[in-house]
């Protein structure tokens, strides 16, 4: 991000910091219980998670020529390979032979064969290789290749779209967004690792403990409470997408620095909503000593009170470095570690509520939770359906 952008936050974050608030909605808005609960509205979400792009990991993860990694978006396998003209592609990872998956992980090799019966593909797609091919002969005359999926690369992300008539234009998808991600320069930095939570609650749910810091003081009182200043963001929307900067306690110590002097991204972390179903996560943490970016992909389980978390980090440090690797696990653990034990234990007690015959008929979201209110905003207006007393824009 541009030092005259992070500057203008900085001085609106101070601000709060100093007010002891933070950016607020123009009302309290409503949703409704069964937001998280109805079989019809989640079968609504998954049609909507099923169109648009899908930003799946780091381009970095495909750092050359045949270079591959696979992923599971909305319980579908899926197999990205970078080509020897440089290109992303990405294919349903389900063999033509007996639908076995082809690959798994990541890695480089010209060629996959499937573990099963060693149908061999190269990186395009293309069925190069059957063992005993006497007995497949209308199956080779068709040129068959995997089932290929639109892909692309921007600002360092890996995108893809599901359905195979679809044109990536993610650009347009980000909007104004888009100079302000591509700026951060991820492309270069260096993936950590993926871990993977299955949590009993709701995508959405899950989706709303990452759009407000309200929570902080109570349900991180032992991790990020120690860093960020809890009920104290700075909100700005972007059409579907919105932008939180969560300043940390030291950013009060800018009072008594000049301002050319300022550090922003030492005082501040970036907390970006992807529409409809992502969360990047900038920080640059002098407690945890490393910069980092966080994914988190949730995608609905199979009923409603079910989801799916895929979180990533990359770091631009250099991690051939063991002692720096050993630090970017570190701050990678952390934070999985605080989302596995204290966020979602705290969303699965909501969800049983929600569920239980003492549920009442709404959800309050307050002023004080603007990215909260424009998420479910949002949502909603993608499926034609309305978030009640809502005039966040």
């Amino acid at each position: 991000m541009h030092r005259d952008q992070l500057i203008d936050l900085a001085h609106r974050a101070l601000k709060l910091a100093r007010d002891k608030t933070t950016d607020l909605a123009p009302t309290e808005c409503t949703v409704r219980a069964d937001t998280y609960t109805s079989t019809e509205r989640a079968t609504r979400d998954k049609a909507m998670l099923m169109t648009g792009p899908q930003l799946v990991g780091f381009a970095s993860e495909l750092p050359k020529s045949g270079s591959y990694c696979t992923k599971t978006v909305m319980g579908r396998s899926i197999l990205l390979t970078r080509t020897s003209e440089g290109g992303v592609k990405a294919f349903d990872n389900v063999c033509l032979h007996r639908q076995s998956p082809i690959v798994s992980g990541c890695g480089t090799a010209r060629r996959f064969a499937c573990p099963y019966h060693a149908w061999t593909y190269d990186l395009n797609g293309n069925l190069v290789g059957v063992p005993g091919k006497e007995g497949f002969p209308e199956t080779r005359s068709n040129s068959p290749k995997l089932n290929e999926l639109p892909a692309t690369e921007y600002a360092g992300f890996l995108w893809l779209a599901l359905d195979p008539d679809a044109e990536l234009d993610i650009a347009a998808h980000l909007g104004p967004l888009a100079d302000e991600l591509e700026s951060w320069g991820v492309q270069s930095w260096s993936p950590v690792g993926e871990k993977v939570l299955d949590a009993p609650i709701n995508w959405k749910l899950a989706l709303d403990t990452y759009a407000e810091n309200y929570h902080i003081a109570t349900v991180h009182k032992t991790t990020f409470a120690n860093i960020g200043r809890s009920n104290c963001l700075v909100f700005d929307s972007f059409g579907p997408h919105n932008r939180l900067v969560e300043p940390f306690h030291t950013i009060l110590e800018l009072d008594n620095v000049p301002e050319e002097q300022w550090e922003p991204l030492e005082n501040m972390a970036f907390i970006y909503q992807l529409f409809p179903n992502i969360v990047l996560n900038f920080v640059l943490s002098s407690t945890l000593g490393i910069t980092v970016c966080e994914i988190f992909r949730v995608y609905p389980g199979d009923v409603p009170g079910q989801s799916v978390t895929v979180q990533q980090n990359a770091t631009p440090l250099n991690l051939s470095d063991e002692s720096i690797a050993a630090v970017a696990q570190a701050a990678f653990d952390f934070t999985h570690a605080a989302v596995r034990d204290q966020d979602y234990p705290t969303a699965a007690g909501v969800q049983a509520n929600l569920e239980s015959p003492s549920a009442r008929e709404h959800l309050v979201f307050g002023r004080n939770e603007p990215g909260l209110q424009h998420r479910h905003l949002t949502w909603a207006q993608a499926i034609g359906d309305r978030v009640e007393e809502s005039a966040v824009s």
